[in-house]
């Protein structure tokens, strides 16, 4: 078993202050109890964040009519990689988009640029069966090109920001204005943690994401923030906990 490691203070917790069987484990110096099985997974909270300093990519306002946290999508490791993929697997895709879309406007008796590709088939003109049959098995590979293009851009613009005013809540991901919205009460919420999922790929290689879960009295939990890099998942999950247990209180 991996040796836990306090989040507080960053020591390591000997094995005699480890209870495997009761999902505990015990900093003598903080004088705090945690989960063990957060401690090992590397997703246990600081019980006691400092708002007031949050780390670069975070902010924490609370100006009396309610408090708002949030993290930036932002990485630029994360960014150059998707916009290589993304031009790469678009570059495939636009072949053929261009070869259906070039038969479609030769069907509709509309002529076409001479730069574009020639809708022929087996020696001869590519029919209307063939060319719905093309749109309908290119439409995944399109919006899969589109679902990466808006990853790309929220590694560059993208947040996730959590707002509360009283018991409400709303948790917002996405880029300027447009993005997600899921409303919660916080009466409702049982707990707030970091939840890490992995498993292994076809090539063998293991893999893993990591996300901040709502855990709610009634109804699916809210999961979101997979896109944050980890200080800053630890950051927004550990200051939201935090809020709602003064809000509730």
């Amino acid at each position: 078993m991996t040796t836990p490691t306090c989040s507080r203070c960053r020591q390591k917790i000997p094995a005699e202050d480890v209870n495997i069987a009761n999902d505990i484990a015990f900093c003598r110096a903080c004088n705090l109890a945690h989960k063990l099985s957060e401690l090992v997974h590397g997703t246990s909270l600081d019980a006691n964040l400092d708002v007031t300093r949050p780390p670069q990519g975070t902010w924490y306002r609370n100006r009396g009519l309610g408090a708002v946290i949030g993290a930036s999508h932002r990485s630029m490791g994360a960014a150059l990689g998707l916009l290589f993929f993304t031009l790469f697997w678009n570059g495939i895709v636009s072949i053929f988009v261009m070869l259906a879309l070039s038969a479609t406007l030769h069907h509709l008796g509309i002529s076409t640029p001479e730069w574009f590709p020639t809708p022929k088939m087996n020696g001869g003109e590519m029919g209307i069966g063939m060319t719905m049959f093309l749109w309908l098995f290119l439409t995944p590979f399109i919006l899969i090109g589109f679902a990466m293009f808006l990853a790309f851009l929220s590694s560059l613009a993208g947040r996730t920001e959590i707002q509360i005013h009283h018991s409400a809540g709303t948790v917002f991901s996405g880029i300027g204005l447009v993005g997600w919205r899921r409303r919660f009460n916080t009466t409702s919420i049982k707990e707030v943690r970091i939840e890490s999922q992995s498993w292994q790929g076809r090539t063998g290689n293991r893999r893993g994401k990591s996300q901040i879960v709502l855990e709610m009295e009634n109804g699916k939990p809210i999961k979101f923030g997979s896109m944050l890099q980890p200080e800053r998942m630890q950051f927004l999950a550990a200051a939201l906990r935090q809020t709602i247990r003064e809000s509730t209180h």
